[in-house]
């Protein structure tokens, strides 16, 4: 098969430093670097791949730091949805499938196809976010094009999409490894009030240990950290380390005793406590979205409907299978399996496409 991947023109592929969406992108580049296939990406012009990359913008755009950085921003994005509208016409002349994980080439094709600007070509999204009011009306006007939900759970904000399969994310566990956990908790995600930072902090005071926390900061975030999040970094048990790149984020998760995800949304997937897994670190997670299909409860974490009830469950968190925890997450949630579930999903799409010209 020709591949054509779409990503967004906000992070490099693979990501320098936070990007979920990407991280994955690049994972199932790396399993169909392996198989006959052809592949095609659209990404910024930055991102290191060995496939052919289109680029749509010259460097990653990134997300706007603070609200009036947003028109300024918002010209350099609508510019490389330009140019990536350009590397879809002309790859629909080229490839059998198109797999966007950006919602707006997802739009764009459809657009496209109905304006009969391209032929009606097999298309499969990704769909990384949550599924809440604001998107529905999205969601509504592209009823007939066929998605991927990253959890089942996601399946239940929007039932009526047509799914041609649930593949979770996965990434290659040898990239990670196990360490001796040292006297410290951690937090690793965005600033912001989906994910709940601040919740994590508080945690760590209550409990008397020290707290390492890490991730990025946006403009959705940037008044919730200053307020929320910030004024604990003068505590002597937390520490602030920024955002970090792959290397230093397995670093500190693998000497974690404990990875803390307490999400405030209906979270779709929940890569860090993925990748937390991989490190062997057990993660205690509020039980929304996703977390029950990736946390083996009372083994590999431990899902409370709170992080005061969490609280009194700290020693038997600590006590857990560092082992069992990375063996059940590189059995369950690898790149080579997700990518082979991916080409299963793009034969189906082509298929189905097909049959309904």
């Amino acid at each position: 098969m020709k591949i054509g991947i779409i990503a967004g023109p906000y992070l490099p592929v693979p990501p320098v430093k936070y990007g979920g969406t990407e991280q994955v992108i690049h994972y199932i580049l790396k399993g169909l670097e392996a198989t006959d296939n052809e592949v095609y990406l659209i990404a910024s012009g930055d991102s290191k791949v060995s496939c052919n990359l289109l680029p749509s913008c010259p460097e990653a755009l990134y997300f706007a730091k603070t609200p009036e950085e947003l028109p300024a921003h918002d010209l350099l994005v609508q510019e490389a949805n330009e140019v990536m509208k350009k590397h879809i016409i002309e790859l629909s002349k080229t490839v059998d499938i198109i797999h966007s994980h950006y919602n707006v080439a997802t739009q764009m094709i459809a657009e496209l196809i109905d304006a009969k600007i391209i032929n009606n070509i097999p298309v499969l999204t990704t769909i990384h976010g949550s599924l809440v009011f604001d998107t529905h009306e999205f969601y509504n006007k592209y009823k007939n094009m066929y998605f991927n939900s990253i959890s089942c759970n996601q399946q239940k904000n929007y039932p009526s999409l047509k799914y041609v399969a649930n593949i979770y994310n996965s990434e290659d566990p040898l990239e990670f490894h196990t360490s001796t956990p040292e006297d410290y908790i951690c937090f690793i995600g965005r600033f912001d009030r989906e994910k709940n930072p601040h919740i994590a902090i508080k945690f760590a005071i209550a409990a008397n240990i020290k707290i390492k926390v890490a991730g990025k900061i946006d403009h959705l975030g940037s008044l919730y950290f200053k307020e929320e999040v910030e004024p604990y970094f003068s505590h002597p048990l937390v520490e602030y380390l920024g955002e970090l790149n792959f290397e230093q984020k397995v670093k500190l998760m693998s000497h974690s005793k404990l990875n803390l995800h307490p999400t405030g949304f209906r979270e779709p997937f929940g890569l860090t406590v993925l990748e937390a897994q991989y490190c062997g670190v057990p993660t205690l997670a509020i039980n929304k979205g996703a977390m029950s299909e990736i946390i083996e409860d009372g083994r590999t974490g431990l899902l409370v409907e709170d992080f005061e009830e969490g609280i009194h469950k700290i020693e038997e968190l600590f006590a857990m299978d560092r082992e069992y925890i990375r063996d059940r997450a590189s059995h369950l949630f690898n790149y080579t399996k997700m990518t082979q579930e991916y080409i299963k999903a793009y034969q189906k799409v082509i298929i189905l496409t097909n049959d309904h010209q």
